[in-house]
């Protein structure tokens, strides 16, 4: 039942628009309840702790993630963290990454693999190039697009359901050539 509960709110933040009137922190608000209901159809080892939401690279939500802080996902609640570039990412159960990082996104993908930690992102390219939820908007809607292979090999075990919401992509990242 939960889950079902979980799955309309997803199924209904993806139907919403983004207009002219929903533009700069507006569409920032709708991404993070987008990363509060994602939380929810990812399966977190058993803890006490927070789970901790951790942004690299500047802060596009402004004072938007207050809004979920402190929120259940689970037995736990959510904790936000922003980080500079030379922090350690290693405590971040979900590490958004914001576009001024791209130029460290090999190494963020690097660090991510194995260690259980979901990344997000909201930058053209980043799911292909290894990031695993990135955000995007496609016919004045927010959407977003999964790279099913860099969550497994980040050991981020995804709902069905929310595999069946998104758009899977493909990439190169962490293949040897």
């Amino acid at each position: 039942m939960r889950h079902g509960i979980a799955r309309f709110w997803c199924a209904l933040l993806l139907g919403m628009a983004l207009s002219p009137a929903h533009a700069g922190s507006t569409e920032y608000e709708l991404k993070a309840a987008y990363v509060y209901q994602i939380a929810k159809f990812v399966e977190w080892p058993p803890s006490s702790a927070p789970l901790r939401l951790c942004v690299i690279g500047g802060n596009p939500f402004g004072a938007a993630l207050e809004s979920i802080r402190g929120k259940p996902v689970d037995e736990r609640k959510m904790e936000i963290r922003l980080l500079d570039m030379g922090a350690d990412i290693r405590e971040c159960a979900m590490l958004f990454v914001a576009a001024p990082a791209e130029r460290h996104l090999e190494r963020i993908v690097a660090l991510s693999r194995g260690a259980g930690m979901l990344t997000l992102g909201d930058t053209d390219g980043f799911a292909q190039r290894g990031i695993m939820v990135n955000f995007f908007p496609e016919q004045g809607k927010l959407r977003f697009e999964i790279n099913l292979e860099m969550a497994r090999q980040g050991g981020v075990k995804i709902s069905s359901k929310l595999l069946s919401l998104a758009r899977i992509v493909e990439s190169n990242a962490g293949r040897q050539p």
